[in-house]
């Protein structure tokens, strides 16, 4: 589309001509647009050399703007007589339209199954976080132990409202869930201290919130009575009984197994190379995603993108993986022996076939360096299950960790 674009920025060239040889004001009108045409050119000149703008609505304006000029100037030829450059003018502008329409309804469409694909992948993510008993507690505990006078447990909203559902164990994190979509509901985590006591009323505690997006916001909770909660959240007070979570009573059976993390960390002076996959296993089948990246040591590593490694296809004692993902393809051997992920990385490669990683096999220690929940609460139901959540809840996702030192 952006070759259609530039097309459109030198169409002007073809009224020159014209502009020279007609007289008042349809020489004025043409002039009009051929300065309109030149600064859009300037423009674009200016943005390709010092701007770096990911997102460029302006090329969406500007196209506009210049189609109905240039299209002015078409019917202004014709009138006048001019038929050969009006033809000339009307031709390459309708196949640039034509084009670019075509272009930015794809791109519609691609947003709106973007859109689609984010709803679906919150309400995986919600309906795995409260899926069997064994889940809530693992994620959102512990629920018992030094809780102090802490208003632990679930709690349910009390009426209408936009948020939906408030959750406390007994170290005090707190989550408060809200509507994100018609049937799915999201939450906002703990991001700095744990609750804490608010003022002099013991009843009476704070914390600070971390939504999906934005800046952490502070939440002010107060207990009348056993049952009952009070919540001043963003300028509003809501109120929450105790209720038990929406777990669900009859899981689902699962044929697949979680076996965990396994990680390799070299030392490359002042980097890392790091090699950590997740793995699981239904009968002779098994499922994998990866780390494959070197990375600065010592610190918090940012937007690191995992590869979805997929079904492996079994040899002799080891697993064939085979991806392209995100830019990238490899293949790797992964055999399981005493505990350990032995895994033979036989090329990894981006999108214009050059070597990111060298050929080379290693010995992978249960543990991991990334933890990331859209990994580690994928459904253990069933293969079809586990393709179809990350499918969904790898888009647009980036992990982080910590990357020890060297």
């Amino acid at each position: 589309m952006y070759l259609l674009y530039c097309g459109l920025l030198v169409i002007w060239v073809l009224l020159l001509w014209p502009a020279f040889r007609l007289k008042g004001g349809a020489r004025l009108w043409l002039l009009v647009v051929i300065a309109a045409g030149i600064a859009a050119l300037l423009h674009e000149i200016r943005m390709y050399l010092w701007s770096h703008a990911a997102i460029r609505l302006d090329i969406l304006l500007i196209s506009m703007a210049l189609g109905g000029l240039y299209g002015s100037a078409a019917v202004l030829l014709f009138f006048k007589r001019w038929w050969k450059t009006a033809a000339l003018l009307a031709v390459p502008l309708v196949v640039i339209g034509g084009g670019m329409s075509y272009k930015w309804i794809e791109v519609s469409r691609e947003s709106q199954r973007l859109g689609e694909t984010i709803e679906e992948s919150n309400r995986l993510l919600f309906q795995a976080k409260f899926r069997d008993a064994e889940t809530y507690e693992s994620y959102f505990g512990p629920f018992t132990g030094a809780s102090g006078n802490l208003p632990t447990g679930h709690w349910q909203i009390e009426g209408r409202s936009h948020f939906t559902r408030l959750i406390i164990n007994s170290e005090g994190r707190v989550w408060l869930f809200f509507q994100c979509q018609e049937d799915t509901e999201c939450e906002s985590g703990v991001a700095g201290p744990e609750l804490h006591e608010s003022g002099d009323n013991p009843r009476q505690w704070a914390a600070s919130l971390k939504p999906l997006a934005g800046l952490p916001f502070d939440i002010k909770i107060t207990q009348s009575d056993s049952a009952t909660l009070s919540v001043d959240v963003r300028d509003k007070t809501v109120r929450f009984v105790k209720a038990p979570p929406p777990v669900d009573p009859a899981p689902v059976p699962q044929s697949l197994r979680f076996l965990g993390a396994f990680t390799k960390v070299e030392c490359i002076r002042a980097h890392a190379k790091v090699r950590q996959i997740w793995l699981w296993e239904d009968g002779a089948r098994l499922y994998g995603v990866g780390i494959v990246s070197t990375l600065v040591a010592g610190r918090q590593n940012l937007f690191v993108r995992p590869i979805l490694m997929g079904e492996g296809t079994r040899e002799g004692n080891a697993w064939r993986f085979a991806w392209h993902w995100d830019g990238r393809s490899g293949t790797a051997l992964v055999a399981l022996k005493g505990g350990n992920a032995i895994v033979t990385l036989d090329q990894d490669l981006d999108q214009h076939g050059r070597d990111l990683e060298d050929a080379d096999q290693a010995v992978l220690k249960a543990g991991a360096v990334f933890s990331d929940e859209r990994i580690e609460l994928a459904p253990l139901t069933t293969g079809a299950d586990w393709r179809h959540w990350f499918d969904n809840v790898f888009t647009g996702h980036f992990t982080s960790g910590y990357v020890p030192a060297c």
